[in-house]
């Protein structure tokens, strides 16, 4: 400050320069704020310089003085500026490690509960596989349980047609014994009785005439005897076209008694077979037969005599023969009855034949086969 003391009151610069405003204390606390902040000025020699170019030098520091303090609180503000950025972009920082750590973790986590998914999902696969294995194993029990109860009324079955049997067997044998007293007690059987017998004990109920080739129904309750084609025709006439099978189990033509329901099943039971051959019944009515055919006749009386043991012969011209004579010759040679017996009993045609290919064929036949039998028989 003492540089410039001497050129201010110097008198040639008090008419060029305009007067300055005192630099002191006092005075700057009058007018505007002053700062601490000293200022040199440039040192100039008066003999170097003119008056004029050191008046513009004071005028340009007192203008660096007056604008230092905007300055310095324009880069205290950007200074305040940037340590603020510094710190959020320091903040932002911090808070993107937390966020990628939480990331890492959030992954980790996710892949575990993944990895628990899947363990999961193969238990259920495994247990889902158990339970089918369970359910296949519990339809293969139940199967065989089914089995074994069709087993066991298979066998009940059979017990009982056994037992039906062995009834039917001592019924026969019972009947062949009175057969045989009443011929021990009648040597010469009268061939008129002979022909009542069988037509009173021995006519189908189903064509009313002397059975042939009989056979009777299974069941136990039953044992009713009929032509083996007469039988075959009632069953099979309740063939259903549409399925070739029954739909509902047959029953005797005389007392109701219901027969072995026929399954559609293959390979069949043979004891579901419902007809049983009535041997007896067919010897007594074959050998009843023979003695109605071994006696001829007589022409005049109408009395059947024995053939070879005497009476005459049949003479042409003769007079008409009796009621019995008649019944009697139908049932000779080409005698219409015995025709009609021999074409329903004959092995090598109707009942015989059929009834036998069934019984062979039984348990394999199917619908197609029923069928058959069906259109055979003609019903």
């Amino acid at each position: 400050m003492r540089g410039v003391r001497p050129i201010l009151s110097s008198p040639t610069s008090s008419k060029t320069a305009p007067s300055l405003p005192s630099l002191s204390p006092a005075s700057s606390s009058r007018g505007r704020r002053s700062f601490a902040t000293p200022v040199v000025p440039r040192r100039t020699t008066l003999g170097s310089s003119s008056p004029s170019t050191t008046c513009v030098s004071l005028k340009r520091d007192v203008d660096v003085l007056e604008e230092t303090p905007s300055r310095l609180t324009k880069r205290r503000r950007s200074s305040a500026k940037d340590d603020a950025s510094d710190s959020l972009a320091n903040r932002l920082k911090d808070t993107e490690k937390i966020l990628h750590r939480r990331e890492l973790e959030l992954k980790k986590r996710e892949a575990a509960v993944v990895k628990k998914q899947n363990a999961l999902q193969r238990k259920e696969e495994s247990l889902s596989r158990e339970r089918e294995s369970l359910l296949k194993r519990k339809e293969t029990l139940l199967a065989k349980a089914r089995d074994v109860e069709s087993q066991a009324r298979d066998l009940s079955a059979r017990g009982r047609a056994l037992l039906a049997q062995e009834k039917a067997l001592a019924k026969q044998a019972e009947a062949q014994a009175t057969a045989a007293a009443v011929i021990s007690a009648h040597p010469a059987v009268d061939p008129l009785w002979a022909l009542s017998h069988l037509e009173d004990h021995f006519t189908c109920s189903l064509c009313f005439e002397v059975m042939a080739c009989p056979y009777s129904l299974n069941p136990g309750r039953c044992g009713h005897s009929f032509c083996a084609l007469c039988i075959l025709k009632w069953c099979f006439a309740a063939v259903h076209r549409g399925c070739g099978y029954w739909h509902d189990p047959l029953e005797c033509p005389l007392c109701r008694a219901e027969l072995f329901y026929t399954s559609d099943v293959t390979p069949r039971s043979p004891f579901s077979f419902p007809f049983v051959p009535n041997r007896l019944a067919d010897g007594e009515i074959q050998a009843l037969i023979e003695v109605v055919r071994s006696v001829k006749p007589e022409p005049t009386t109408g009395v059947c005599m024995l053939s070879g043991v005497g009476g005459s012969e049949h003479k042409p011209g003769a007079k008409n023969t009796s009621p019995d004579t008649d019944r009697l010759l139908a049932w000779h040679d080409h005698g219409m009855l015995y025709e009609d017996w021999i074409a329903r009993d004959s092995s090598f045609r109707r009942g015989r034949a059929e009834m036998t290919l069934l019984v062979n064929e039984w348990s394999t036949l199917d619908a197609d086969d029923f069928i058959a039998f069906k259109d055979r028989l003609a019903v």
